[in-house]
């Protein structure tokens, strides 16, 4: 917008320094008698009339220019996580974190959740002490990841609190023989939406302090 209104201003400076009558770009004071010779008194105008329309032809350029620019900084964005989750699931326990399995009163009844509140899973196509989850799933159903003994919460039993080794050499937290896993479409803690779901083989249920599923 303000290179539109100096290339409007410059064509108005034009038009006012011509007089009705008077050869374009010659200065509106000039004598039409005023000695010297015709070519030098005609030079100047000249020049002047090239003069104008090359600035406002090069302010032009400028405003192309410019909305070539604005064009270019638009962006788009977008995406989604798996399952509708709108992003990748934030586990409380990373491979380099020692992971909490605690229990949380929810709607479902006491079930247990990591150390920041997030619900827990079991899979039934899982053996005791083995999992069957990987690649495509395990992006799905996430695992609860741990880099040493995992630590008991309130209303856990530490006895039936574990581990296992996975083929990509990280720890993955068991209870009961059953190994954990989060569910990519919880968003926040206190979320149970894998409940019940029937994806890769099998069902997922979230975890019963006493060790079993529920539902």
């Amino acid at each position: 917008m303000r290179v539109w209104l100096v290339t409007k201003g410059l064509l108005l400076d034009n038009r006012a320094a011509v007089k009705p009558g008077q050869p374009g770009g010659q200065p509106a004071d000039r004598q039409r008698g005023a000695p010297g010779p015709a070519q030098s008194r005609s030079r100047p105008g000249r020049l002047g009339l090239l003069r104008r329309p090359l600035v406002a032809l090069a302010a032009l350029v400028a405003v192309g220019a410019l909305a070539a620019g604005c064009g270019g900084n638009s962006s788009g964005s977008g995406g989604g996580g798996i399952y509708g989750g709108g992003g990748p699931v934030s586990t409380g326990g990373g491979p380099t974190d020692v992971a909490t399995v605690t229990a949380a009163s929810t709607k479902l009844g006491m079930v247990l959740v990591d150390g920041s509140g997030r619900t827990l899973y079991l899979f039934e196509k899982d053996q005791p002490n083995q999992s069957t989850c990987a690649g495509t799933c395990a992006a799905a159903w996430p695992v609860d990841h741990s880099s040493g003994t995992p630590k008991t919460g309130s209303g856990v039993q530490a006895s039936l609190l574990g581990t296992i080794n996975r083929s990509d050499n990280t720890t993955q937290v068991t209870y009961n023989g059953h190994p954990l896993y989060y569910y990519s479409g919880d968003s926040q803690a206190g979320q149970q939406n894998g409940q019940g779901l029937n994806a890769f083989g099998a069902a997922w249920f979230v975890v019963a302090p006493a060790g079993g599923k529920v539902g």
